[in-house]
């Protein structure tokens, strides 16, 4: 995408995706550099500054963009971009749909989960988010997927509504094998960057906030997905 065209296409933050990609790749930003802000971007590409915040969002997630508050957002090192699509197009559709129906079981868990949280229930996020943190820096796999599983699961119990619990517990027994090609690729850069926020929206009970949190993790993974297809 040449860098002085406005955006023309439907799905705006996947071709809001396609230019900071363009720009690492051709070293327009190298590593280490500060990338242009949001608003910059948006006047640039003509749209709005919250379809700029989405990309930024992925890219940080899946490691390849860094923000400093107060500083703005720079190229990490190692964050070229393979050309080549991260799964196949069966497993992306499948992903998708995955994805579509645990938006709809754990935004609102999350939501209910903000107003029955426990101090233990917050230690107990706290350590899984440490855990989980240890065994990606470990790349141990296995038990990184088992920490990131278990703290959607424990967020599900504690909106004490079984009926969420058990409808997680579902998916992720009857979809293991997909989710776990989803680790082997990306590991779990989306937990540790979402995962906390979420957390943090629980322990303050504030309800509407663990909603939206939890909404954007799941949904901004399912742009990524579409944007590496």
């Amino acid at each position: 995408m040449a860098s002085d065209h406005k955006i023309q296409k439907t799905n705006v933050t996947q071709q809001v995706a396609e230019y900071i990609r363009d720009n690492i790749e051709s070293n327009r930003w190298p590593e280490g550099s500060r990338i242009e802000s949001e608003t910059q971007m948006a006047e640039k590409l003509g749209v709005s500054r919250a379809s700029i915040r989405v990309a930024i969002r992925q890219f940080i997630a899946y490691g390849r963009l860094e923000s400093i508050q107060g500083k703005g957002t720079f190229v990490r090192p190692g964050a070229s971009m393979e050309s080549h699509s991260l799964f196949s197009s069966a497993d992306s559709a499948d992903i998708e749909k995955v994805m579509q129906f645990r938006t709809t079981i754990e935004r609102d868990a999350a939501f209910y989960a903000a107003q029955h949280a426990t101090p233990e229930d917050i230690a107990f996020l706290e350590e899984n988010i440490k855990n989980m943190t240890a065994a990606d820096q470990a790349k141990d796999l296995k038990l990184s997927w088992k920490y990131d599983m278990e703290f959607h699961m424990k967020i599900a119990e504690m909106s004490q509504n079984k009926f969420y619990q058990d409808s997680l517990d579902m998916v992720f027994r009857s979809t293991y094998d997909l989710h776990f090609k989803i680790i082997e690729q990306l590991g779990v850069r989306f937990a540790n960057y979402f995962h906390p926020a979420i957390l943090d929206a629980v322990a303050k009970h504030h309800s509407e906030k663990a909603r939206t949190c939890m909404t954007r993790h799941l949904e901004d993974f399912i742009e990524m997905i579409r944007v590496n297809q």
